[in-house]
């Protein structure tokens, strides 16, 4: 895959709204950061962090602009463990002790974020109360989106799977129109590209998506919410239980 160098955006200065963990922030501490915070935009495909290597930025992802979280392994396989879009941000490590990336985080959705050195977020993490609440908050909802992955990729079905990845990126992005590939939706489901193929064409049969030119549209989101595995509704419930969705 191609990696492509993350450009600085245009955009003078972050409307706080578009990301809604920032959006949270108290206004003292958002005022702390703001200056700090740098627009950047995202391509398809990017490396935003590499997996064990020394976390230098928190991103923030703007709307419609989403992250994929990758656990991969020596031989170049790869596999989605979690996602982050305006809901939240990546690179939490910096937050818990430690330096190192525990996943290879990629731009899913391209779009636009801001960024701001891990050492300047600590601080406020540190010094703020509900900065911390709200940001350690996140990592339990991501945590718990991992470890609910796991067990997904372990006994659901290809088509299960599809239906809940498609669900889990519309919630961040709020679009019915989805930019994606097939080979893309391979790699993040762990599967070659003919079977996502031959699931996408089953989905698009029954009239719950369509698909042309790299775009998934989804048509019938309740029909697609009844072949999703329950591993959707359960991640999406412990993210409301947290406040964040």
């Amino acid at each position: 895959m191609a990696i492509a160098r993350t450009r600085r955006s245009h955009s003078p200065q972050h409307n706080p709204a578009q990301n809604r963990l920032l959006a949270q922030f108290p206004a003292a501490a958002y005022r702390q950061i703001s200056s700090e915070l740098e627009p950047i935009a995202v391509q398809f495909g990017e490396i935003v962090h590499e997996m064990g290597d020394r976390v230098r930025h928190v991103y923030f992802p703007n709307k419609n602009t989403m992250f994929s979280l990758l656990c991969t392994s020596q031989d170049a396989n790869a596999v989605e463990v979690a996602v982050t879009g305006w809901e939240g941000f990546a690179g939490f490590a910096p937050l818990m002790g430690g330096d190192s990336s525990p996943h290879q985080v990629i731009s899913q959705i391209p779009g636009t974020a801001v960024r701001i050195r891990a050492e300047v977020l600590h601080k406020v993490f540190q010094a703020t109360q509900e900065v911390r609440t709200l940001l350690l908050r996140h990592v339990q909802a991501v945590l718990g989106q991992v470890s609910q992955t796991a067990l997904c990729n372990r006994i659901h079905s290809v088509e299960e799977r599809l239906g809940r990845w498609i669900l889990v990126s519309q919630d961040r992005t709020e679009n019915h129109q989805l930019p994606l590939t097939h080979e893309f939706l391979a790699r993040m489901l762990g599967v070659n590209r003919s079977t996502v193929s031959l699931t996408a064409a089953t989905l698009q049969k029954a009239g719950l998506i369509r698909y042309s030119r790299g775009k998934f549209t989804i048509v019938n989101r309740e029909g697609l919410q009844d072949v999703a595995c329950d591993c959707y509704q359960i991640v999406r419930e412990q993210y409301k239980r947290l406040g964040i969705f």
